[in-house]
């Protein structure tokens, strides 16, 4: 880690080493293995060991690249987790980010730090990819940059390809077609049975988190023997032209899912300009359990992240991938559970 010894390196002797340590050959031998199943050295037949491309990089960094980290709130709290966890083995992380806003400016500053991060001799690196649809090139390129320096990559909370299809990354995130089904079943045990699902002015493609959440509330749903289904909402919560309408309509909704909190906050808030009891009127469901769901009027049901065991595992499955760099791809999907609060009391028609 200090840099004395150049990729390639040959270590001393093992007479030498045992004599600069105290320590005897046995000992010695038993220390060399170790360093060898970790892939640090290697052993040649009559030439002794000598260090590989993974030692020479040993450097204590982990890069934690989150583009768009200012953005919620609880990528704070994987940054403060991913750090605890670092320092406890004796790493540091260095979190990367941009605060452009524009497309062209956001990929170029998020390209440049990445590739800085890259010849900073990081050992291996957690990305949170953007979920936008039309980030997906982008996301790949971010990838691309760090296996070209043969950097290990782990991804959280989303993967760099849309589902169904899988990365060759490993993944560690929230199940989030099983959170749509517990939504789905606590709506209906409600007595809910007309149910929207909120796309924040999109279609359901242009995230994926948010497509498996409605694959997931939609497929219980129809489980459930529920003929209405779930209708997909393409505007934005702060709409009241269109929410009026909707709400006006033969078939409007008795319960608005949303593909995170802010969007179900901000959409409380429309329904209360529009004199909409909640829920009353209208239930309400968000995702993430950020404070502000807690303070929210009413305070909002909503499915909560585990953000703290995401960021533990996603650590653990880097160090697993650095130390065995040719293991298969994992997938670890985590279970995230459902708050129930106000927003979604009783349904009157139940």
């Amino acid at each position: 880690m200090s840099g004395t010894y150049s990729e390639g390196g040959k270590l001393p002797s093992e007479a030498k080493l045992s004599e600069r340590f105290g320590v005897s050959r046995m000992t010695l031998r038993g220390a060399l293995e170790q360093l060898r199943q970790q892939g640090l050295i290697e052993k040649r037949n009559g030439a002794g060991s000598f260090l590989t491309k993974r030692a020479y990089r040993r450097s204590g960094l982990i890069g934690l690249v989150i583009p768009d980290y200012e953005s919620y709130e609880f990528f704070a709290e994987i940054d403060k987790e991913a750090k605890r966890h670092a320092a406890r083995l004796g790493y540091r992380v260095e979190l990367v980010f941009t605060r452009e806003r524009t497309h062209d400016a956001l990929v170029r500053d998020i390209r440049r730090k990445v590739r800085k991060l890259a010849v900073s001799r990081a050992e291996g690196v957690i990305f949170r990819p953007f979920v936008s649809e039309k980030m997906v090139e982008t996301n790949k390129e971010i990838v691309s940059i760090f296996r070209h320096a043969e950097i290990p990559v782990v991804l959280i909370d989303s993967d760099i390809t849309r589902p169904p299809k899988r990365s060759s990354c490993d993944l560690v995130a929230v199940s989030n077609v099983n959170a749509g089904r517990i939504i789905a079943d606590h709506l209906h045990e409600r007595g809910y049975g007309r149910i929207a699902f909120l796309m924040e002015g999109g279609n359901p493609s242009a995230n994926a988190n948010w497509s498996n959440r409605l694959f997931g509330l939609a497929g219980e749903l129809a489980l459930l023997g529920c003929e209405e289904g779930v209708r997909s909402l393409d505007f934005t919560p702060t709409d009241e032209r269109e929410l009026a309408r909707l709400l006006r309509s033969r078939t409007r909704p008795d319960a608005i899912v949303c593909g995170n909190d802010e969007q179900a906050i901000l959409l409380t808030k429309t329904l209360a300009r529009l004199g909409k009891r909640i829920p009353d009127d209208v239930a309400v469901v968000g995702f993430d359990d950020i404070e502000a769901a807690r303070l929210a009027n009413p305070p909002l049901t909503t499915i909560s992240q585990p953000v703290r065991k995401l960021a533990a595992t996603a650590f653990k499955t880097l160090l697993a991938r650095m130390r065995y760099p040719n293991n298969d791809p994992r997938e670890i999907l985590l279970d995230a559970p459902l708050v129930v609060r106000r927003s979604t009391a009783a349904s009157a028609a139940s």
